[in-house]
């Protein structure tokens, strides 16, 4: 399969207030590394041609962390949601053309493998974005996935906007994305806030698509280690089980 350029965002500006902690979320030590490590020896493993931090909430302290030249800091000033953090990349990435692979920077489990199985799902099909989903009927509160009578996925609620019907959905979004770059920032750009945060949710990109017929596929799995994220204390704990199991 033909290598397109690839850029990769990671989401790790916020402070994760469920931490209880004065340290920015991605920084706290797992095992002997930084949170945030793992997640970068994953993606350092795709050989990309860029890779961007978004980051907010000491972001000093964040670019500290991690010094490595590769690695480009874009700052997100306002905390607005995720789709305003990826939209801070658009000046970057001005010049960039290919693959976006997107994904969050508390996901320490994620394989590198599950990572370019999304990118080549969205090259071979030629997609306007590829989304990783986790299929359980344990309960979670990530988005849940819509789909149309046909089986095309129509939308991504989020847990909190979702109706008690949604809420039986068995398939979850996994907040992880592999957008063609044109397709993103044209999302990106039209979105509103108009949910139960008031933010500007990356994952209304994919309504945007299906109004328009662009294509979208998932990449569905049932392995939910591979997509603990940590947001607490007790999840950090939980991590450290993992990783030593």
């Amino acid at each position: 399969m033909q290598r397109l350029p690839l850029a990769v965002v990671i989401l790790a500006a916020g402070k994760g207030k469920r931490m209880k902690s004065d340290l920015p979320k991605v920084v706290h030590p797992l095992g002997s590394k930084p949170l945030m490590s793992y997640i970068l020896n994953a993606v350092f493993s795709l050989n990309p041609d860029r890779i961007v931090a978004v980051v907010g909430y000491e972001a000093n302290v964040v670019s500290e962390t991690f010094p490595n030249p590769k690695l480009e800091f874009v700052e997100q000033s306002e905390l607005l949601g995720t789709g305003h953090a990826v939209l801070q990349t658009r000046d970057t990435l001005k010049e960039f053309s290919g693959n976006v692979l997107i994904l969050c920077g508390d996901m320490p489990f994620i394989k590198a493998e599950t990572l370019n199985l999304l990118i080549e799902t969205r090259i071979k099909y030629e997609l306007a974005c590829s989304l990783l989903t986790l299929k359980t009927p344990e309960k979670r509160d990530f988005g849940r996935i819509i789909r149309d009578p046909s089986g095309n996925v129509e939308k991504i609620v989020e847990n909190r906007d979702a109706t008690p019907a949604e809420k039986t959905i068995d398939e979850y979004n996994a907040g992880v994305y592999c957008f063609e770059k044109e397709w993103l920032f044209k999302a990106i750009e039209r979105l509103d806030n108009n949910n139960a945060q008031s933010e500007y949710y990356l994952t209304d990109a994919i309504q945007f698509y299906y109004n328009r017929r662009a294509p979208v596929r998932v990449v569905q799995t049932d392995n939910a280690k591979e997509l603990f994220g940590v947001n607490s204390q007790e999840d950090l704990k939980q991590a450290e089980r993992l990783l030593n199991s």
